[in-house]
């Protein structure tokens, strides 16, 4: 299972292979990056705010908000919940989330649910 997303609407997907191009909400077809495969890591981009389950460090692609992704490694993935108190992200990882950079401003402040 691999994590896509497009290039020009940036929806992510995990498939198994290239998802099809259909329509792209943005106009035309669907331009798929890979990400890489999907695992129990936690990455968000310090540009655009996507938040992905990957093996290791996904791939740089093609980010909507120009440019490549900068990943910030929050973590493990796991059963207990955290929200950010700024940007409002709930993650489930394994422990506090690393602080990373938040989209709303500065590093992510975390409060267990």
């Amino acid at each position: 299972m691999k994590n896509f997303q497009c290039r020009q609407c940036g929806q992510v997907l995990q498939s198994g292979s290239r998802p099809d191009s259909g329509r792209c909400p943005k106009g035309g077809s669907h331009t798929w990056d890979d990400l890489g495969e999907v695992g129990n890591k936690i990455y968000q981009c310090r540009q655009c705010g996507q938040v992905l389950q990957s093996m290791s460090r996904p791939d740089s692609g093609r980010c909507p908000r120009g440019g490549s992704h900068t990943w910030d490694d929050l973590g493990k993935v796991g059963n207990k919940n955290y929200q950010c108190r700024q940007c409002g992200l709930i993650l489930q990882a394994e422990s506090r989330p690393d602080s990373g950079r938040c989209p709303s401003g500065g590093s992510h402040t975390w409060d267990s649910l």
